[in-house]
């Protein structure tokens, strides 16, 4: 009968400790849960203040490049417009040169010529 009692007690005392493990591992999978389900969250709060903070630079941003390609097309056109006004001086000078070059050649020997 102590030998039944024995069994008994063994019996009971593997089914305590298999529902002990049982519940560890139950929650160590809900804290893993729990983890992921965190670490989810706090992925969307950091792409969401990071689109943000982008969102941000490229609105303040956004004015700048524009008004740097006013001045630069303003400074192109001030460089054209002064080129186009010494060509404008000057073109009579350079028709002058160049008929006469033709018209009255010179005698001279290249330098490149043996």
């Amino acid at each position: 009968m102590s030998q039944t009692n024995g069994i008994a007690t063994l019996l009971k005392a593997e089914r305590e400790a298999h529902e002990i493990v049982s519940q560890a591992r139950k929650c160590r999978q809900d804290k893993l849960k729990q983890a992921k389900t965190d670490a989810a969250g706090e992925i969307d709060a950091y792409k969401k203040q990071k689109d943000q903070e982008l969102q941000e630079f490229e609105n303040k941003n956004a004015g700048g490049v524009g008004a740097l390609e006013k001045d630069a097309e303003s400074q192109v056109q001030g460089t054209l417009t002064d080129i186009k006004k010494l060509g404008a001086k000057k073109q009579n000078e350079v028709a002058k040169l160049l008929v006469d070059a033709v018209i009255k050649p010179s005698g001279e020997k290249h330098i490149n010529a043996a």
